[in-house]
């Protein structure tokens, strides 16, 4: 579905940990715009205040911190409890990011706007988007650097990992595939050729 004329939208996504934000970092450095969902996310929990007040409702004022607002970190643990809470938040907050990016994609003045979400898919905003670009990586390497990023434990970032959709699955549904399974050198090379690619769709 082509939602803004004059414009191309390209979806990066990927597993957690897959390395999609390396990628849009390689992007950003090309001069490529980019619309992280998951920062923006976490900004309207702060400054959407009917978005706010939805959340609360759904999850009980526990999840909010000693200044009232939502606490990510405890927000986090709730989501993870069970599969009901996961579809709960994403019934809330998908339709709110995919608002705000197809509005502020629509006033920048890029002709492409990267659109980086490891929920692409899931939240429906893949159609939205003119091009779909999967970073893959297998689970052994994605545990290993989620592990070493940010010290989570193994069985925590596994209890993430089921929540997302199978990466071959969407592997079917994209247009690109990048293949993050080696050393930084071999991804460097990989966004090089897709920079290219990226200049000819413009």
């Amino acid at each position: 579905m082509k939602t803004l004329k004059n414009k191309l939208l390209i979806g990066i996504t990927g597993g957690i940990g897959s390395g999609k934000t390396e990628v849009c970092r390689l992007l950003s450095k090309e001069g490529f715009k980019i619309f992280y969902t998951d920062l923006i996310a976490k900004d309207l929990y702060h400054k959407d205040k009917k978005l706010a007040s939805k959340v609360v409702e759904e999850f009980g004022k526990d999840i909010l911190n000693y200044k009232g607002f939502i606490s990510l970190s405890k927000l986090k643990e709730k989501i993870f409890e069970n599969d009901r809470n996961y579809k709960k938040i994403n019934k809330i907050v998908h339709p709110a990011v995919i608002d705000y990016v197809i509005k502020h994609a629509y006033k920048t003045k890029d002709k492409m706007i990267i659109v980086e979400s490891a929920l692409l898919f899931e939240s429906g905003l893949n159609k939205d988007m003119d091009y779909i670009i999967l970073v893959y990586a297998n689970k052994k390497n994605r545990l290993k650097r989620i592990m070493e990023r940010d010290g989570s434990g193994k069985k925590e970032i596994e209890k993430i990992m089921k929540y997302q959709y199978d990466d071959k699955k969407n592997m079917e549904n994209s247009d690109f595939v990048l293949v993050n399974n080696k050393d930084i050198d071999n991804l460097e090379s990989q966004v090089e050729f897709l920079v290219r690619v990226l200049n000819a769709l413009k």
